[in-house]
Formats: structure tokens, sequence, C-alpha cells
């Protein structure tokens, strides 16, 4: 059907920057949205790694880099509404899941900003193991 074609047509643009550190912290932010939906870790790279992965050929960023940026999407599973396992701990314990998300927010920000940076030296040397 050529649809991973066109949605790496699509992508391609909206990811690419001048500088692949930018490249690979757009696909840390998208693979953070799509966490949203599909908080499954083996589900969300089932789906999105196919695309990720050529992606990353098409703006100059390493399969490695990517995969990375991936892996540090998952860092919001502990503050997103839709993990049936934080809603599900959190109902047995009895905290409201506004509470936890204010006490979460900061500790939030400070993985995406480590995040953000951490991606920036395999961008920079395009890191291959």
């Amino acid at each position: 059907g050529q649809i991973i074609d066109t949605l790496l047509n699509a992508l391609a643009p909206l990811v690419a920057s001048g500088t692949p550190v930018l490249a690979a912290q757009k696909m840390f932010l998208i693979q953070s949205v799509i966490n949203f939906f599909i908080h499954s870790g083996t589900g969300q790279a089932a789906l999105t790694m196919p695309i990720m992965a050529p992606l990353a050929d098409l703006v100059g960023v390493t399969r490695q880099t990517a995969v990375l940026a991936f892996q540090f999407g998952e860092l919001t599973t502990a503050v997103i509404p839709t993990s049936g396992i934080t809603v599900g701990v959190l109902a047995l314990s009895g905290v409201p899941f506004g509470q936890w998300f204010r006490w979460m927010l900061p500790l939030q920000g400070i993985y995406l900003v480590m995040a953000l940076a951490l991606l920036a030296f395999p961008a920079l040397t395009g890191w291959v193991q």
C-alpha cells in the first residue's frame, strides 16, 4: 500500500532540522505524545519503530539515537491518565490522580530537560554501537 512511504514523506520535513540534535529531540517529543495513546512499550515499538527508523535515516540521525528517543519517551508513563497500571495503583493507594500529577510534575520537568540534553551527545557524535 505504500503507506509507510507516504507517512515518511509527510513526517520528514516536520522532523528535519538544521542540526541532528533538534531532529532527535523532535523524535523524542513525538514518542512522548504517542506514549499518551499507546502506553505499552512493546506495542508502541511495534507501531512506531518501522516508521522512526527510516525517518532517522532521512533526517540525519542514527537509528540508535532514534531508539534512545523512543526509550526516553517512555518517561511520561508515570503521569499519563491512560496508563492502567498508574491509575490502578493510585486507586488502590487512595491517591487522587490530580494530586499525583501535581506532585510528579516537577520530576517530569526534570526528566524532560535531562532527556533533551542526553539526546544531544549521540546526535552530535553519530552514536553507533
